[in-house]
């Protein structure tokens, strides 16, 4: 069990530890908009692997979207980001949240990982991570792996993982306040503020960024199954309040961020709506400290201690929810990499953690956890090992992270990789195992829940047209063993595993960059697994599973007028999806989102950026499916909406 006197001797440790050669200098920004194409495809990452590679390198299919494309998207959220990124899309699950999908397959609960600053995000409970709380205005750079991370991150990047990174002090460079304010057919539809402050002083860096945000998730009217119905407006808001700060003090690195994330709704978890808006708390508060060691010539070795307090799905009066809770999360871990020569490079690490989760005191007795009380915890004991060995026919990179949770049995999360890059043509061929273990309440709901087994076979090729065209296609075929499944029986929340699910399919992606600007299209297809869970299934013959569309078109461009103009279209078009209604599975058109951005930027001094935003252009009546059978109808999504966004330097 991890004690808060080891977390202090490891914080000592860090602190006063010997001196080390870590370089104290910011990581280059990096400026989208001047980038050649082979720059682009140059990008460093470490999202895949904790070795250095490029994205055409890296043992994964990973797409990395700047902060240039997001804001020239003109993107509200992070789900109008995710949104036009290949395999990915959004469900509605309970209480208006929306979760993510991940070709095809509903990821929202534990399978997919966020990371901010390397934080995680998702709660302890469930393992779900509330995206729209995350400020797209903070963000530097997202990078999003489709397929599992498990060998390097652990049990929720099952189906995949998102790494954002925040803006760095070079990044920055000053001072920056950013306003934006939304209005839809019948109400405003998000007002949002952003300090941003970034400096170096010597050796030490600091970066600052302060976030207000109020959002109306939709304007039109949501009906449950049962025929009662409510307006939206004003019922259906969200309130996010961010600090986030960062500090680098020649090897030493330090994070802090307090997320305070509020949510109203009515339309709850089952069949009907609530009489009155009810208000939810995601407050989250995260703390990191670690440092660079070098211990000799191409050997480094990094330790870290991260703290996170959450208190998820907080609000509900004792009638409808009387049990608030709260989590602790403990984690320190030591990684080491050994460049032993340019072609063999090793990785290796332990990491303890824990999840503590304790009941408000006015918790009745009635909710307590099984072990009747109010407090509950689980340790978790990770190894991992990783290497790249460099060949002419290709480099091999082979990794394997061992899991020893409290309640389960130890499993194993492999990944072998074969990668080949030559001048123009890359080819990858993946092959992964991933392994989750329930969540605090997953496990309360059904003690005897198993954790869940995801294998995957992926393989890319790309190749790259003359100076300014790259195509890749990549395959894929995952697998979902014993997986976990919510559902609703008698007005009762309950978990089980359910059999096997899972998709295979194909992702088509083609990238123009060019001196006019840039012009990004992809085609994402999935047809599902024999075998499907029920509350999966969209209905035989279909090749469907419940919520998403088995293709999705989706195009990001950006065109120079010049002037400092730009104009920037960005659309995602969905054949026909399937849900549930009334019991009934429904059939859904397709339908197509565009929206288009006039960006004005570097007036007064190039300290000035303008930007006017029309979403939904032609009004199409999206919304948000269930993709299992809970009982939970169509989310309406926003009517067309209009936004200006200013941002001054200082």
């Amino acid at each position: 069990m991890i004690r808060r006197s080891f977390i202090a001797a490891a914080v000592l440790f860090l602190l006063r530890g010997p001196a080390c050669a870590g370089s104290s200098a910011e990581v280059d920004f990096f400026n989208f908009e001047k980038a050649s194409l082979e720059d682009i495809l140059n990008l460093k990452t470490v999202a895949a692997s904790r070795l250095d590679y490029t994205v055409r390198e890296t043992p994964g299919i990973i797409t990395v979207v700047s902060r240039a494309e997001i804001i020239n998207s003109g993107a509200r959220s992070l789900v109008d980001v995710l949104r036009l990124v290949p395999g990915l899309d959004f469900g509605v699950d309970v209480e208006s949240a929306l979760g993510l999908g991940v070709r095809g397959n509903w990821a929202h609960e534990g399978k997919v990982l966020v990371l901010v600053d390397g934080q995680r995000y998702n709660e302890a409970f469930f393992g779900t991570a509330q995206l729209e709380r995350i400020s797209v205005e903070q963000i530097e750079k997202i990078e999003v792996i489709r397929g599992p991370s498990s060998s390097v991150y652990g049990g929720f990047a099952g189906l995949g993982g998102i790494k954002i990174e925040t803006r760095h002090a070079g990044a920055i460079a000053g001072a920056e306040a950013t306003a934006s304010y939304g209005y839809m057919k019948r109400t405003w539809g998000g007002r949002t503020g952003n300090l941003a402050f970034g400096r170096n002083f010597g050796e030490t860096v600091l970066s600052a960024q302060a976030y207000y945000g109020d959002f109306n998730r939709s304007d039109r009217s949501y009906t449950a199954s049962d025929g009662t119905s409510y307006s939206m407006t004003g019922a259906s808001k969200m309130e996010t309040r961010n600090l986030n700060l960062g500090l680098r003090s020649g090897a030493v690195n330090a994070r802090l961020i307090a997320d305070l994330h509020r949510t109203w709704e009515r339309d709850g978890y089952s069949t009907s709506t609530f009489a009155r808006s009810m208000k939810r708390n995601f407050d989250a508060y995260f703390a990191e400290l670690n440092r660079e060691f070098t211990l000799g010539e191409g050997l480094t070795v990094t330790p870290s201690v991260n703290f996170s307090y959450q208190e998820p799905y907080k609000g509900y009066d004792a009638i409808e929810y009387p049990r608030d809770k709260s989590s602790r999360y403990y984690k320190y871990t030591v990684v080491s990499a050994y460049e032993y020569t340019e072609r063999v490079k090793l990785s290796a690490g332990a990491e303890l953690s824990q999840d503590k989760a304790l009941l408000d005191a006015k918790t009745p007795a009635a909710w307590y956890f099984r072990n009747g009380t109010r407090r509950v915890s689980y340790d978790n004991s990770t190894f991992f090992v990783e290497g790249a060995f460099g060949y002419p026919f290709g480099n091999i990179s082979a990794g394997v992270r061992y899991d020893k949770h409290q309640k389960f049995n130890p499993d194993y999360s492999p990944r072998l990789a074969w990668t080949k890059v030559y001048e123009r043509l890359h080819l990858k061929a993946i092959f992964s195992r991933a392994f989750r273990a329930p969540g605090i309440d997953n496990l309360e709901a059904q003690p005897a829940l198993r954790p869940e087994k995801v294998t995957v076979a992926e393989a890319e090729a790309g190749y790259k047209f003359g100076d300014d065209l790259f195509v890749s296609a990549n395959v894929y075929e995952m697998k979902i063993k014993d997986p976990i499944i919510f559902y609703v029986e008698n007005s009762l929340q309950k978990y089980g595993n359910y059999g096997r699910t899972g998709t295979r399919g194909l992702e088509l992606t083609g990238r123009l960059k060019q001196d006019w600007g840039y012009c990004d299209l992809s085609w994402s297809h999935y047809a599902a697994l024999g075998g499907k869970v029920s509350f999966f299934d969209a209905g035989a013959g279909t090749g469907a599973l419940l919520g998403f569309a088995r293709n999705k078109f989706a195009l990001n461009s950006s065109v120079k007028l010049g002037g400092g103009l730009s104009v920037n279209p960005s659309a995602a078009y969905y054949t026909s999806r399937r849900g549930y209604l009334s019991g009934v599975v429904k059939h859904y058109d397709p339908l197509l989102l565009a929206n288009v951005n006039f960006q004005l930027k570097d007036l007064l001094d190039e300290k000035l950026e303008l930007g006017l935003s029309v979403y939904n252009v032609f009004n199409s009546p999206y919304g948000f499916i269930q993709p299992y059978n809970g009982g939970h109808s169509e989310l309406p999504g926003p009517s067309r909406e209009v936004r200006a966004r200013a941002s001054y330097k200082f």
